[in-house]
C-alpha cells in the first residue's frame, strides 16, 4: 500500500513537471525560428526595397511526428503574406493544419509545435504590394528514422561575370542522430575531372535548424576570376548513414549570345531590302528633280521666245 502511495506521488509530481517542460518547449521552440529570416539575406535585398524574397527558401521540408516544425517565406517590400494549404488560406482549423502564424517574424513564419498527420501537404505563401504578388509553394512530407539524407534546397547554376560575387546554398533534412558519436557533416568542393578540390578564395558558412534535423551550407565567392568556373559539389554525410548525399551545380561566365544561320538569313534578307528600297527612292527622287528641272528651263525658253517676237512685231 505504501508503495502504491509512493508511485502515486511520483506520478503527481512528474505531471506537472511534465506539463512545465512542454510550456517551455512550446514557448521557446517558435524563438528558434524567429530569426531565420533575418540571417544569411542576399546581398542585393540589404539594400533595396522592392518585393523580393530575401534568402533561398525550400521547396520541400520533411518533420517528425509530435516535435515542432516550422515553415518559412522569407521577403520584403510586402504588404501582406497570405498562407494556404492545399488551397485553403489561413487560418485553419485543427482538421486541416495545426500550423499557426509566427508574428514575431512578420508572418513570414508558420509553426506547428507538435507536428501531426493531418499537417502533410502542399503549403503555400503570397507576398503582395500595391501593385505585384510573388508566390512560393512547399511540399511537406513526414519523415522518420532516415536511411539517406533528404534535399531540401538543391543549388542553382548561376552564370556571372569576372570580378561579380556568387553565391551557392544547398540543404538537407538528416532528422535525429541515433548513435551517440554519430555526426553530420557538409562540405562544399570544386571538381576537376571527377575529383573533388578545395575552392580557393571563399568561404563557407555552414548552418542548422530545428536542432540539427536540417543542415545546410552557404558557399561565397566575393571575387569570381577564371579559375572559378565550373562544376562544383555539395556534399552531405550523415551520421545515420553511410550513404551520401552529392548535390552539384555549375559556375559559368556570362556569354554573349551567338546568332544562328536562320537569324543570319532574315538579318541578310532584311538588310538587302532595305538597301534595295534606299536605290529605288533615291532613283525616283533624282528623276523626280530632273524631271522638275528640265520643266523650269523649258518654261523659261518658251517666256523668252514669247518675249522676243513681241519685240519684233513692235
Amino acid at each position: 500500500m505504501a508503495s502504491v502511495r509512493k508511485s502515486a506521488c511520483s506520478s503527481s509530481r512528474l505531471i506537472p513537471l511534465l506539463l512545465m517542460c512542454l510550456t517551455v518547449a512550446i514557448i521557446i521552440a517558435p524563438a528558434w525560428a524567429e530569426n531565420h529570416c533575418s540571417e544569411h539575406r542576399y546581398e542585393h535585398s540589404l539594400n533595396t526595397h522592392h518585393l523580393q524574397f530575401t534568402k533561398e527558401i525550400p521547396d520541400r521540408e520533411y518533420g517528425v511526428l509530435k516535435q515542432f516544425k516550422s515553415l518559412h517565406c522569407c521577403g520584403k517590400g510586402y504588404r501582406s503574406i497570405e498562407w494556404f494549404k492545399n488551397n485553403k488560406p489561413h487560418p485553419w482549423s485543427k482538421d486541416v493544419s495545426s500550423f499557426i502564424v509566427y508574428p514575431e517574424a512578420a508572418n513570414q513564419t508558420i509553426y506547428s509545435p507538435r507536428l501531426e498527420e493531418n499537417d502533410i501537404g502542399n503549403y503555400s505563401c503570397i507576398l503582395r504590394n500595391e501593385t505585384h504578388a510573388i508566390k512560393h509553394e512547399i511540399e511537406l512530407r513526414l519523415q522518420d528514422k532516415l536511411d539517406n539524407p533528404m534535399p531540401t534546397f538543391r543549388p542553382k547554376d548561376l552564370m556571372v561575370s569576372v570580378g561579380e560575387s556568387a553565391r551557392f546554398y544547398c540543404e538537407a533534412f538528416v532528422g535525429n542522430l541515433y548513435l551517440p558519436d554519430a555526426t553530420n557533416e557538409i562540405v562544399w568542393s570544386q571538381m576537376f575531372d571527377d575529383h573533388p578540390h578545395n575552392v580557393s578564395d571563399s568561404m563557407q558558412v555552414n548552418v542548422t535548424r530545428e536542432e540539427g534535423q536540417i543542415i545546410g551550407s552557404y558557399l561565397s565567392i566575393p571575387n569570381i576570376q577564371a579559375h572559378h568556373y565550373g562544376r562544383y559539389r555539395c556534399q552531405i554525410v550523415s551520421g545515420n548513414s553511410a550513404q551520401k548525399l552529392n548535390l552539384s551545380v555549375l559556375l559559368s561566365p556570362v556569354q554573349v549570345t551567338a546568332i544562328t544561320d536562320t537569324q543570319l538569313s532574315v538579318l541578310v534578307y532584311v538588310m538587302a531590302t532595305l538597301l534595295l528600297v534606299l536605290v529605288v527612292l533615291f532613283a525616283w527622287i533624282c528623276r523626280t528633280v530632273q524631271q522638275r528641272t528640265s520643266s523650269k528651263k523649258d518654261n523659261r525658253c518658251s517666256a523668252q521666245f514669247i518675249a522676243n517676237n513681241e519685240h519684233e512685231n513692235v
